[in-house]
């Protein structure tokens, strides 16, 4: 599931971001506690704040870019799509392309086509507007024994290319026009070490969030080790040769995982990321961490960790296994009367962050939902007009029917953290972001659940997909794309429906 955001959902397949190491983990809330969550919706406006303050702003002139502030910053957002809170309840499905294994990668869109890649190994190009097909390739054989493999993660495309990056450790270009491979090359030597997150390419590099198996290994291999260390890796984009690898943990050390997403500025040169926590051993400083370096060398400019002594696997459950299911995400917010731009990640904490995206000091943060292995934020909110909208899964059990355990969902102030409207128990469990176009926020939930929510929390629509909502949700033009599917963990879900789902409002 992409993940962005699979680590949960794919931790959990021993079951992505995504799905994000927490669902294939054992949780520690109960199916008693989480059967006390009342099914029915509640909009509530919060009028005080829960949110932790900083100091003064630092005064600075900022240059806006709505085309960079929608792609580079990583905000979930869209204000060019027609699709709004007067038409939303037109949309309905317009296609679907069925697959042989799940689809976490979260579908790429451009003016030819819609780009994605399964579990098995396998890279499609469909249109956009019938989901014929143009083209697939079987590019990476999948490692299946592993709890999540082949393209779990999310690719980009940038250079004239499309990039992807597998599970099992390979990125490859290739040619969109054709699906034939450019060139391929191995971005890390560690077997049990590849790519979870999604990709992000400018400016001739494409960056790669490096993750592993480790983690739930522990739990299917009895006496294994972990010795994986985190890092980011940046490969030239013309030939896939390595421009500076970011390692984040030094041996006898281990675990750090980067398996979300990323944000980038180009005007500070910052590359933004989140991190897991560590597996055994010591905890390290950059675990469940908010890093910024920079984007031409992988220098560290700055780290903020923001859960201290986080070592666990599934063998040996020490620390709360709180790391960032949410990659960081930039935005422009007028605080204590001065515009300071901000980059913000959620954790499985139930924390929403904010720190200066300059200096990495912390401006607020907020709760948004319970925490734990299972809980918390699986994914990135969405930023706009002063706001940022987000859920939070309040304790979910991997092993429980989705509508067991509501998510709540929250507007807050960009400024400052205050929460301006609360919808308690809204819709089954989640574990990707959603995604907000103009006034409308649209949320997918894992049993196929979608539902649009107005800028002032009225629920404006609710349909059924036919599978488990596993990727990020996208919107371009009038339609909203997703991947969906049925990992082994989902003992509770039907079986069969993977593949990529495309509904469209009217115009």
């Amino acid at each position: 599931m992409d993940t962005s955001t699979f680590k949960s959902l794919i931790w959990n397949l021993s079951l992505p971001t995504l799905l994000s190491a927490s669902f294939l983990t054992s949780c520690s809330t109960t199916a008693t506690q989480a059967d006390t969550v009342a099914a029915d919706a509640e909009v509530v406006a919060v009028e005080t704040a829960t949110a932790t303050a900083a100091a003064e702003p630092v005064a600075a002139m900022i240059e806006r870019n709505p085309e960079v502030e929608e792609t580079l910053w990583n905000q979930h957002a869209t204000m060019k799509s027609p699709i709004n809170s007067g038409n939303v309840n037109s949309m309905q499905m317009s296609w679907k392309y069925a697959t042989p294994t799940p689809v976490s990668h979260t579908p790429l869109v451009d003016a030819s086509g819609v780009y994605f890649g399964d579990w098995g190994g396998t890279v499609y190009k469909v249109d956009a507007g019938t989901g014929k097909l143009i083209w697939k390739k079987e590019i990476e054989k999948p490692k299946t024994m592993w709890p999540w493999h082949g393209f779990a993660g999310t690719g980009t495309l940038g250079d004239g290319k499309l990039f992807e990056a597998s599970v099992e450790g390979t990125a490859f270009a290739l040619n969109p026009a054709t699906g034939d491979v450019l060139w391929k090359t191995r971005f890390t030597d560690d077997t049990e070490a590849g790519n979870l997150s999604t990709l992000l390419y400018h400016d001739g590099l494409v960056y790669i969030g490096v993750s592993s198996v480790e983690e739930p290994m522990t739990g299917m291999k009895k006496g294994f080790i972990p010795d994986f260390q985190g890092k980011v890796v940046a490969l030239r984009a013309s030939d896939g040769t390595m421009a500076w690898e970011r390692v984040l943990v030094a041996p006898p050390q281990n675990g750090c995982a980067v398996w979300s997403s990323f944000a980038l500025d180009p005007d500070l040169n910052m590359l933004y990321f989140t991190t897991g926590n560590n597996y055994t051993g010591e905890a390290t400083e950059m675990s469940d961490a908010i890093i910024a370096v920079d984007a031409r060398t992988g220098e560290v400019r700055w780290h903020n960790q923001v859960t201290q002594h986080d070592v666990w696997t599934k063998a040996d459950q020490k620390g709360p296994d709180y790391d960032f299911a949410g990659g960081p995400q930039l935005y422009v917010a007028d605080v204590n009367g001065q515009p300071r731009k901000l980059v913000g990640a959620g954790q499985k904490s139930g924390i929403f962050h904010s720190f200066d995206a300059q200096t990495g000091e912390r401006v607020w943060n907020t709760n948004i939902g319970y925490g734990g292995i299972d809980g918390g934020m699986h994914g990135e909110a969405s930023v706009g007009d002063g706001s940022v909208l987000t859920w939070s899964n309040n304790s979910y059990v991997h092993t429980m029917p989705p509508d067991k355990v509501k998510i709540s969902v929250k507007k807050l102030n960009a400024a400052t953290g205050e929460h301006q409207w609360v919808i308690n128990h809204a819709q089954p469990a989640a574990i990707v972001p959603g995604y907000l176009a103009n006034d409308v926020y649209f949320i997918g939930s894992l049993d196929g659940t979608l539902q649009a929510y107005n800028a002032d929390g009225k629920q404006l629509m609710s349909m059924k997909a036919p599978a488990p909502i596993i990727s990020w949700l996208w919107v371009e033009g009038n339609t909203l794309y997703f991947g969906g599917g049925v990992p082994g963990m989902f003992k509770w879900a039907d079986k069969g429906e993977n593949g990529v789902y495309a509904y469209s409002v009217k115009q």
